[in-house]
């Protein structure tokens, strides 16, 4: 049996994400044993809009909030717009009202609401591919850092 804690986000649709996550008790109770939580049977869904961004938590274009129940495995998300990047978290208000994420998921790309755009991403991605000279310049790839 797989004791692995994730967030995994798919598309459902153009517009409709689907969160699916697992989280151990052991790693919940360590988090509400560093921060209490405001309401322990309720925790927070969040989705970030991350698009052409290094994101650092604290910095994105958008953040929506769902309360869930602690027991909830998965969530839909409706309404997502074209051509944005989005990031899910899952924690919890602290009882100073601060958000404490838990698990976070992989970057997202909603569907390009022009053909060119996915044409000038994909020049990039070959880009990288062929010549790996540098760093890809465009944040959902897993090789991409904030350089100072």
């Amino acid at each position: 049996m797989n004791k692995k804690n994730e967030l995994h986000a798919i598309f459902l649709s153009k517009d409709r994400l689907y969160c699916k996550w697992r989280l151990q008790p052991f790693l919940l109770n360590a988090a509400f044993y560093c921060e209490q939580p405001l309401n322990p049977e309720v925790m927070d869904l969040r989705i970030f809009d991350v698009t052409d961004i290094h994101f650092d938590g604290t910095n994105a274009h958008a953040v929506t909030c769902m309360k869930i129940g602690r027991q909830d495995k998965d969530w839909t998300i409706k309404g997502l717009k074209k051509d944005r990047s989005y990031i899910c978290e899952l924690g919890y208000l602290t009882k100073d009202f601060t958000f404490w994420p838990i698990l976070q998921s992989h970057p997202v790309h909603t569907s390009y609401e022009f053909d060119h755009g996915y044409i000038v991403k994909l020049k990039a991605a070959e880009d990288f591919y062929y010549h790996r000279t540098g760093v890809p310049n465009w944040v959902e790839h897993p090789d991409c850092r904030q350089t100072s």
